[in-house]
C-alpha cells in the first residue's frame, strides 16, 4: 500500500475500487466454475456461490474493522480518516457494487438488501471523498458484519434441506444472538454518536439511521421466527419427535419458511 495514497488521491481511490470490484466478481466466477452443486436448483446454486463470496467479504470487513477499532481509538469526531480506514471502506464499496449487480441480475435480492447496499455505498463515498467520519463507518461495519458468518451458513444449510436439524438450530441461535446484542444495542449508540456532531454530513446520518431501521425490521422478524420455533419445539416434545444434528428426520412435520436475506 506504500505506492497508494488512498486518503488524498481520488485516482488511487478509483483504481482500488475498480480492482476490488474485479476481484469480488472473479471470486464469484471461480465459485461458479469450480464448485458443482448439482442437487440444487440453478437459482439456489447461484445463491450459495454469492454467499460464499459474501462470507469472505464479511470476514475481511469484520477483522479489518476490529483491528482498526482496537488500534486507532479514541477518535475525535473531526479527525481525518486513516489510510487503513479508507482501504477497508473502498474494498467494501467494491463488494457492495458487485453484490448489487449480481443480486439484481440473478433475481436474488429483496428491497431491504438493495436499500442497505445503496445507503452503505453513499456513506462510503461521502466518507472516502471527504476524508472524515471513517470511524463511524468502520464501527457500523463491525456491528453489521459480526453476525455475517452464521447468517450465511444458516441460509446455505437451508438450501440443502437441513432446516430442521440441530446444527441449523444452533447456527440460527448464534446468528440471532449476535444480531440482537450488537445491532440491537450498538446501532442506537452509533446513531446517537453520529447526531452528536452537528457538522456530520447528511449521508452519514442517513446511513446510521438506515442501519438502525434495517436492524429493527429484522429483529422483529427474528422475534416472530423464535415464537414459531418455540411452538414447534413444544409440539415435538409433546409428540416425542427427535431432531437430529446433521440429517433431517423425515417424520418431523414440515414448516413454512420465508426465503430472504434473513
Amino acid at each position: 500500500m506504500q505506492q497508494w495514497d488512498l486518503v488524498n488521491e481520488s485516482n488511487d481511490q478509483l483504481r482500488m475500487f475498480s480492482y476490488c470490484f474485479i476481484v469480488w466478481s472473479a471470486l464469484f466466477i471461480l465459485c461458479y466454475d469450480r464448485i458443482k452443486l448439482n442437487n440444487l436448483s440453478s437459482k439456489k446454486q447461484i445463491d450459495v456461490y454469492n454467499r460464499l463470496v459474501s462470507i469472505l467479504h464479511g470476514q475481511f470487513t469484520f477483522w479489518g474493522s476490529l483491528i482498526i477499532i482496537l488500534s486507532q481509538t479514541p477518535y475525535e469526531l473531526q479527525e481525518m480518516n486513516s489510510s487503513e480506514m479508507q482501504f477497508v471502506m473502498i474494498v467494501s464499496a467494491g463488494y457492495f457494487a458487485y453484490d448489487v449487480i449480481i443480486c439484481t441480475y440473478f433475481d436474488l435480492y429483496d428491497y431491504w438488501l438493495i436499500f442497505h447496499h445503496i445507503i452503505s455505498l453513499m456513506a462510503f463515498g461521502e466518507s472516502i471523498l471527504n476524508k472524515k467520519y471513517g470511524h463511524i463507518i468502520i464501527f457500523g461495519m463491525f456491528i453489521s458484519e459480526i453476525s455475517n458468518l452464521p447468517m450465511h451458513l444458516r441460509h446455505i444449510l437451508g438450501c440443502f434441506g437441513l432446516r430442521q436439524t440441530k446444527i441449523y438450530e444452533s447456527i440460527e441461535l448464534l446468528y440471532f444472538s449476535l444480531f440482537l446484542i450488537f445491532r440491537g444495542i450498538l446501532s442506537p449508540v452509533l446513531l446517537i454518536r453520529t447526531y452528536e456532531d452537528l457538522h456530520a454530513p447528511l449521508l452519514i446520518k442517513i446511513s446510521a439511521s438506515g442501519l438502525l431501521l434495517y436492524s429493527v425490521y429484522y429483529i422483529i422478524e427474528m422475534i416472530k421466527i423464535t415464537q414459531r420455533k418455540i411452538k414447534s419445539y413444544r409440539d415435538r416434545k409433546r409428540r416425542n419427535l427427535t431432531m437430529y444434528w446433521f440429517v433431517q428426520n423425515p417424520v418431523l412435520p414440515s414448516q413454512k419458511y420465508v426465503d430472504s436475506i434473513l
